[in-house]
């Protein structure tokens, strides 16, 4: 398996800072995602005032098995969101623990891998904004 390209489109990448300047939007880093203790407070009071599922980029933060089970306002909880499907349903006799993506910003975990494809391309200007489309 090959390693990510991570050659700079200087240009794109201009393009991609000048839209995100104009859209107000900040990228999490990867260490944010895994741990919300490390975002920083600012984005924490927008986060507080954002519905869950509300098109707004400051939900990218949302990309994280810790949010709180809110529809808005939620921030983060340390336990992630699961569901523990008892032996008299499951009949094994042992804890069987499933994780929920209902909390993530699209109510459906796979924002997250969708995103981890992007942002390497985003940061390093190989999308660019003013011309390539995400669906």
């Amino acid at each position: 398996m090959g390693k990510i390209d991570l050659t700079i489109n200087k240009a794109g990448l201009e393009h991609n800072i000048q839209k995100a300047k104009e859209n107000n939007i900040i990228i999490p880093t990867i260490a944010q995602m895994q741990n919300p203790d490390l975002i920083p407070e600012k984005i924490k009071a927008k986060l507080s005032n954002t519905g869950l599922w509300d098109v707004d980029p400051v939900n990218l933060f949302r990309i994280s098995w810790h949010n709180e089970a809110k529809e808005k306002g939620g921030l983060f909880q340390a336990v992630p969101n699961y569901v523990e499907i008892p032996s008299k349903l499951s009949g094994v006799p042992c804890r069987i623990i499933a994780m929920s993506g209902k909390w993530f910003p699209t109510g459906c975990h796979k924002v997250g891998a969708s995103f981890g494809c992007l942002a390497p391309r985003l940061v390093t200007g190989q999308f660019d904004a003013t011309y390539h489309h995400a669906v």
